[in-house]
C-alpha cells in the first residue's frame, strides 16, 4: 500500500498533511474524482465557470493526478 495526499483548490488551496493509504494509484485517483461533488454540494455557488479541483500527490510529494469539476450555468430562454 502507498499513501496519497489530496490537496483541494476552491478559490484557495488546502493542503493535505495526513494522506490516505490505497492499494494503488488508480484506486486513489478514483477516490479523488468521487470526492468532487461532495465538496461543492452545500457550498454557495459563485461565478460562472467556478472550478474545484483535487490534486493527488504521492508519498514523495510529487503531484501525479488532478481531477477538476467545473460548474457552469446558463439561462436558455431569458432569465426569470
Amino acid at each position: 500500500m502507498a499513501r496519497y495526499f489530496f490537496d483541494v483548490t476552491n478559490g484557495s488551496v488546502v493542503s493535505d498533511d495526513e494522506g490516505i493509504e490505497f492499494d494503488d494509484a488508480h484506486s486513489a485517483s478514483q477516490e479523488a474524482l468521487r470526492s468532487l461533488p461532495d465538496m461543492v454540494k452545500d457550498q454557495p455557488l459563485g461565478s460562472v465557470g467556478e472550478k474545484v479541483s483535487v490534486t493527488m500527490r504521492d508519498d514523495h510529494g510529487i503531484p501525479v493526478y488532478r481531477a477538476t469539476l467545473t460548474i457552469e450555468d446558463e439561462w436558455l430562454a431569458g432569465q426569470p
